[in-house]
């Protein structure tokens, strides 16, 4: 007979089958104000402006809502899951990435994909919204994730860090209900598909968080690339 501790092993693994599983996030930049904070905000810093830029063609895109897991993707066998306390599925290249979602199980309709950028901003939009509902100020708040995130996820200058010795587990440093907001760059696919490449995102746990904030982008044209400190960021 199965005891209920084997159970309830068993059930950690169990792959996202609802939108209304508790490790989905809604992101709906339709919401009425959703980008008042960011687009209202005045500043005399070149990369806080650039961002807010960034954000009004976010805006003019009117992304349809989507959902994107709280966690970092880590592996179980050869399934991509959604799991606390796991190694993040790092070492992939973008075209493995797109390949591995389009296999994996629709959620109510809805099919994974890699995020692309204008998700991923819509994405540190709604985590600045979430700051300031927490009590911080929206001035500190952009700052955090434009400017020096390591207070929002795992750098080598982070309280508490490993110092660049390795990744932390997925799960880690929760931040308004999120998790693993830096210790891996994340792999985003491009709005502009005719442009061509990828994007990375955020930053890693072996840098500075005021070199890699959360809000970097850099562009990338190897396709497949092998990133060793990256994960797809997969929503639905």
């Amino acid at each position: 007979m199965i005891g209920f501790g084997k159970y309830t092993k068993k059930a950690e693994h169990v792959s996202i089958t609802s939108l209304s599983d508790n490790r989905l996030v809604q992101i709906n930049s339709q919401e009425d104000g959703f980008f008042d904070a960011v687009i209202n905000f005045k500043s005399t810093n070149s990369d806080i402006n650039a961002f807010i830029e960034a954000i009004s063609e976010v805006k003019a895109a009117k992304l349809e809502p989507f959902y994107k897991p709280i966690y970092d993707p880590s592996e179980d066998g050869n399934i991509i899951t959604y799991q606390k306390g796991k190694k993040p599925a790092v070492g992939y290249s973008y075209n493995w990435w797109v390949e591995t979602a389009s296999k994996m199980s629709a959620v109510d309709g809805r099919h994974w994909h890699l995020a692309t950028e204008y998700q991923y901003y819509a994405f540190l939009v709604w985590l600045i919204n979430q700051l300031v509902k927490g009590g911080k100020s929206v001035d500190v708040a952009i700052k955090m994730v434009v400017l020096d995130s390591k207070e929002l996820g795992h750098y080598y200058d982070s309280e508490n860090s490993t110092e660049g010795e390795d990744f932390e587990d997925t799960g880690s440093r929760c931040v308004c209900g999120v998790y693993d907001l830096a210790n891996t760059y994340k792999i985003l696919s491009c709005s502009n598909k005719e442009a061509g490449g990828f994007w990375f995102g955020g930053g890693g746990y072996n840098y500075y968080g005021c070199s890699y904030p959360l809000a970097f982008l850099c562009r990338c044209t190897s396709v497949v690339y092998d990133g060793s400190n990256s994960v797809g960021l997969l929503v639905l």
